[in-house]
């Protein structure tokens, strides 16, 4: 069965901003409690997790993820407000696209 897939993301001066990847990271910080965690669960290096939050809070006017130091009880992440709000507005956006997509039936049937 064919299918439309689409990808959204934002740029910031033609550089990806947030998209569905650094959206499943915010997620994965908000549910573990830890960006060593979230990047594990993705598969993907604390490096890359860690210069990825970076990059969202330096170019953004509020941060997303205040980080703690470890130590004795081990350190952690925290997604803020701010985050929350932007991780359901990116939401918001994905559905109304998929919805928009569902209604082309039309370019779907030329194409079988």
């Amino acid at each position: 069965m064919k299918k439309i897939k689409f990808k959204c993301w934002v740029e910031d001066e033609g550089e990806k901003f947030y998209g569905p990847g650094p959206h499943q990271l915010i997620k994965s910080i908000q549910k573990e409690g830890s960006l060593s965690k979230a990047a594990g669960q993705m598969k993907m290096s604390y490096k890359k997790a860690w210069d990825l939050v970076q990059r969202l809070n330096n170019k953004s006017e509020e941060p997303w993820v205040i980080l703690k130091k470890g130590g004795q009880h081990g350190g952690g992440a925290e997604i803020t407000p701010h985050a929350i709000k932007a991780m359901q507005e990116y939401e918001k956006l994905q559905h109304k696209i998929s919805e928009l997509l569902e209604q082309q039936e039309g370019f779907i049937e030329v194409l079988k």
